[in-house]
């Protein structure tokens, strides 16, 4: 037998259950929570998963981080002239770097809310089809968002640095 649940009688804490079933039995007895950090403590400690997880998030992170920086860096490259008659024309730095991050900041919002509405069509279409269960709490929301926002700064800097110095005269060659 792995474990019994239980429930104290009234009046009684679930510690104090617990100290008397582990003073009676000698066996080990845990609260809920106890239980709940046990369990996550083994998988830590004892499989790879945790591990192989934060390896493939981290692998992700860094692919997206580099393919959004590629695909910012060919649209700087790509406009380089359009960027040069800006600023020809007087349009400042500040403000064409503005341009290039609004710009990154919309992909990257597109790309956010294309990614969180496949996982969770995919969540919903696997729901019943899996003795897995799918859960997206709204805090996993707020953190992915958080890494999108990220990326897409990182991925903006090598662009931005290539328009903050293109010469105007490029226009005009």
């Amino acid at each position: 037998m792995s474990f019994v649940l239980a429930q104290p009688k009234p009046g009684v804490s679930a510690e104090q259950a617990c100290q008397e079933i582990t003073r009676q039995t000698g066996l080990l007895a845990l609260t809920r929570e106890q239980f709940i950090w046990k369990t996550i403590m083994y998988y830590m400690n004892n499989t790879g998963i945790p591990v192989n997880f934060g390896i493939t998030v981290l692998l992700g992170f860094l692919v997206g981080t580099a393919i959004a920086g590629q695909t910012f860096y060919l649209f700087t490259v790509e406009n380089i002239k359009q960027f040069g008659a800006l600023k020809a024309m007087g349009t400042s730095n500040p403000r064409i770097v503005g341009m290039v991050l609004l710009q990154a900041l919309q992909v990257g919002l597109i790309g956010y809310c294309l990614g969180v509405g496949a996982a969770a069509a995919f969540g919903a279409m696997t729901k019943s089809a899996s003795k897995l269960a799918f859960f997206m709490p709204w805090w996993i929301l707020l953190i992915t968002g958080a890494a999108v926002i990220v990326m897409v700064f990182l991925s903006s800097l090598l662009s931005i640095r290539k328009v903050l110095v293109v010469e105007p005269a490029i226009v005009f060659k």
